[in-house]
């Protein structure tokens, strides 16, 4: 907080969890029971699974921005708890997509699909997951949102097929990754809202999709920031998940320009390979990382988007959507404080 600022400043600015899910809290114990009616099936083993997958569900985030989306105009649309419902369903398909390719053990301090089953069993899930969501939409009957699901599902996949071709690469150009970022996490968020608009609001749907698109941008660099100094008791993975698996974040290509050749021989080292590397190799890029001021050149950039999700509120209606919406932003920057 700044010197002088009013005293509610740190409130505002730094927003619960549930001052974010207030407004719409009745919806998401409708999202979570319509959810589970969706994924069950006449076959134990799926049921099972998707018993476990729904202990591992997270914050509810993206039905959260869908619904506050649906009431920017404060009339409405009933359909949000399904597309609330399709839209966690297809996050959680994303999830289990990316566990298995990665090899995660830990997702959200539970074992993943692929260390409880195996590999076969998550990508099945996986496959079947997508296939409910948009079995589920495609009930609702309107050609505008189904559009809009198949998109961010093409999207995922694009996304989750450009990882793989990265893998254990240090791919230098940081547009290879806002380009990933943008296929794997702001396409669906930007969709989240985009559906809500759709249903509730549909003449500020292109400013919603921009807010949507832009927060998610931001949501990801915050995320990779956390890797490179989150707790797992807070993120639910190890810290440095992100550098054991071969992936190249932008806190590292930050700083890739100011290092000198031993220490870009270091980070060369992290990505050699398909074993991995040493725990000590890791430590010593993280420590790189922060010496060279990639931990702050993330959260400027983070910032910047979130600037940007912020102007694109400033033409819709004053509502308490909008308001909730803007404190959103607050709260998906303050993640990592």
């Amino acid at each position: 907080m700044k010197a002088g600022a009013a005293p509610g400043e740190i409130e505002r600015r730094t927003p619960s969890l549930a001052t974010i899910q207030g407004l719409v809290h009745d919806v998401l114990d409708g999202v979570i029971a319509h959810m589970s009616r969706v994924l069950e099936a006449d076959v134990p083993f799926i049921n099972e699974i998707s018993f476990h997958l729904q202990q591992m569900r997270g914050k509810l985030f993206r039905p959260v921005l869908l619904s506050l989306c649906n009431r920017i105009e404060e009339d409405p649309d009933e359909r949000e708890i399904s597309l609330g419902s399709v839209i966690e369903i297809i996050h959680l398909a994303s999830l289990v997509h990316d566990d298995t390719i990665d090899e995660s053990a830990l997702r959200r301090g539970m074992p993943t699909l692929n260390s409880k089953w195996d590999h076969k069993v998550s990508v099945i899930m996986g496959d079947y997951l997508y296939s409910r969501a948009m079995s589920e939409i495609t009930r609702l009957g309107d050609l505008e949102l189904i559009a809009l699901a198949a998109r961010v599902t093409n999207d995922l996949t694009i996304g989750e097929m450009v990882e793989i071709a990265h893998h254990r690469k240090l791919v230098e150009d940081p547009a290879q990754y806002f380009y990933l970022i943008e296929k794997k996490t702001a396409s669906l968020v930007a969709t989240a809202c985009e559906m809500g608009a759709v249903i509730g609001a549909p003449r500020h749907r292109d400013m919603l999709a921009a807010y949507g698109h832009r927060l998610g941008m931001a949501f990801q660099l915050v995320d990779d920031l956390m890797d490179y100094g989150g707790e797992q008791s807070v993120m639910g993975k190890p810290a440095g998940s992100d550098l054991k698996e071969g992936q190249a974040t932008f806190p590292l290509l930050a700083v890739l320009p100011r290092l000198s050749p031993v220490e870009r021989h270091a980070v060369h080292e992290v990505f050699r390979g398909d074993s991995g590397a040493s725990q000590a190799a890791i430590e010593r890029v993280v420590e790189l990382v922060h010496e060279r001021g990639g931990i702050e050149a993330t959260r400027r950039i983070a910032a910047e988007y979130a600037d940007r999700a912020r102007e694109a509120l400033t033409l819709l209606p004053e509502t308490p959507a909008r308001e909730v919406l803007d404190a959103a932003v607050d709260y998906v920057l303050a993640r990592d404080r």
